[in-house]
């Protein structure tokens, strides 16, 4: 995109954001399947692309000056030596926003010699992780917890991952490229909710891998026990996810299920801004993201 493009792109922000109305409690820059590579495109694919993209996105949460950004997972597409070319432009973020990952099934799509150092590359805490702010929780998932591509990182065992994948016989997402969250992590995320719930805070969960629509073949393998999970605690108001680039919106057992779209599938980009109300939340969509109304 020319420079010129650019700076009409932002005018146009900074000219829809002035207008006046009801300010939000937060603002969350969202960014969904980067999946950069140095690679020619293919089909929808556009994988250099992303780099202008992301700087794009990152210039808007800056003018927008979001509390922060979550990235939703597949930064990039393929080799170790991609992360060197996407990260440095998450540096260009104004210092006051802070920003947060979490693991895709394509960061893991390299030598898994470098698997060890993965979570540390992405400036994460942990494989899963959670951080509060204007007494809202956001529990950050790890959809790679039991899955065929992250095992030299994990350890589960073949065998524990096998008995996972067949329970999905039947099922659309029984795809080697998803995976399973494990009791451990479950234990942890209803320690998670429970604290929520003592505190009054309300939540919103990050992942990678989708829960919904049942029949999403891009859905975790056990996403059953997730929705279970969540659905019986009423703080949570949205699970927010990326992994299927075409995106979804689903509202049901009270919490609204949300996919971005993948950045790497347009060549006009694609990311979100998250505004937070006292009644309400609104995903501003960009480029190719939708503009969703959601009553809370």
């Amino acid at each position: 995109m020319s420079i010129c493009c650019r700076l009409h792109l932002l005018l146009i922000i900074c000219l829809v954001s002035s207008c006046g109305g009801e300010k939000p409690e937060l603002t969350i820059g969202l960014i969904a399947d980067p999946q950069y590579a140095d690679q020619e495109s293919r089909g929808k694919r556009h994988y250099r692309e992303s780099l202008w993209k992301l700087q794009e996105a990152i210039d808007t949460f800056n003018l927008r000056q979001v509390d922060f950004v979550q990235t939703l997972g597949d930064v990039i597409d393929n080799n170790w030596a991609s992360f060197d070319s996407i990260l440095p432009i998450y540096a260009n973020l104004d210092p006051k926003i802070d920003h947060y990952h979490l693991l895709g099934n394509h960061d893991f799509s390299y030598d898994s010699v470098h698997f060890t150092h993965l979570v540390e590359r992405l400036n994460m805490p942990d494989h899963y992780y959670s951080y509060t702010l204007n007494n809202w929780r956001f529990i950050v998932l790890d959809a790679t917890d039991y899955a065929y591509f992250s095992e030299p990182l994990h350890h589960h065992g073949k065998v524990k991952i096998d008995s996972l994948f067949e329970q999905t016989v039947t099922e659309a997402n029984r795809k080697d490229w998803n995976g399973a969250m494990g009791k451990k992590q479950q234990f942890w995320l209803e320690q998670q909710l429970d604290s929520a719930t003592l505190l009054d805070q309300k939540v919103i969960v990050f992942s990678h891998l989708p829960l919904k629509p049942e029949d999403d073949p891009h859905n975790l393998w056990n996403n059953c026990e997730i929705i279970d999970i969540i659905e019986r605690n009423s703080n949570v108001v949205a699970f927010i996810n990326g992994h299927n680039h075409a995106g979804n919106y689903v509202h049901s057992g009270g919490i609204h299920y949300v996919t971005l779209f993948g950045m790497v599938d347009t060549m006009i980009s694609s990311f979100g801004i998250l505004e937070i109300y006292r009644d309400r939340m609104v995903l501003k969509g960009y480029g190719n993201q939708k503009t969703l109304q959601i009553s809370i």
